[in-house]
């Protein structure tokens, strides 16, 4: 907890005031607590989403290799359906398992005092105002630390379901390709146009400024 002042009341605020600001400090905490678990649900949701998917295209190879014409290789077989629309979406995949798995352990939050502190201030010779008034100030800090860590987090949070939205458009054009042979450039430009759109949406740019400006 912070220091605490010297005790003189010369304009100093109120206890009262200074017992407001703790209860707005203390909304304000669970606030980002909450945000910062939303994060974090979000992510591990996304997280088993990709899993199920990722064992689905697994599946799907093995089913494919399994009821091939005995005359066929696997490589003949693999090859209908392995094209760079299917391997960016793969990777793609992987990417946003890999962005939710560090968003999910990233998470680095100050939710209140700890047993130093509590300690300190009750074997400290403080009186209760400078007790309240150390408090507010090391929720100061604590709003400060857990604000750097949501706007962290929240490009995070975004980027994985970014990277989800484009592995399924790259995996679909890889379909379409497997089963025609050819994606023809209109369908290109719709998903193009789709994704950019999609991603101007969720304020990633913005998320990603934020951070930058954390940064200087």
């Amino acid at each position: 907890m912070s220091e605490r002042g010297d005790g003189d009341d010369t304009n100093q605020p109120t206890v009262d005031t200074v017992e407001i600001a703790r209860e707005e400090a203390q909304r304000t905490i669970d606030s980002q607590i909450q945000t910062l678990n939303d994060i974090d649900n979000k992510a591990a949701r996304i997280l088993r989403v990709n899993l199920v998917l990722l064992g689905i295209i697994l599946t799907g190879i093995s089913i494919a290799l399994n009821a091939r014409p005995s005359q066929a290789s696997p490589a003949s077989v693999l090859v209908d359906f392995v094209n760079g629309y299917t391997i960016a979406g793969i990777v793609l995949l992987l990417g946003s398992t890999a962005v939710a798995a560090v968003t999910y352990t990233a998470s680095d939050l100050r939710t209140g005092m700890s047993g130093k502190d509590l300690r300190a201030m009750l074997d400290g010779d403080y009186t209760d105002r400078q007790n309240l008034e150390g408090l507010v100030e090391s929720y100061s800090h604590w709003i400060e630390h857990n604000f750097r860590t949501n706007a962290r987090n929240a490009p995070l949070g975004t980027l994985t379901l970014l990277l989800l939205l484009y592995a399924m458009t790259a995996l679909a054009l890889g379909t379409v390709h497997a089963a025609i042979g050819h994606v023809g450039w209109t369908l290109l430009g719709v998903s193009f146009v789709l994704n950019v759109v999609l991603t101007w949406y969720t304020r990633f740019h913005r998320q990603v400024r934020r951070v930058l400006r954390l940064r200087e």
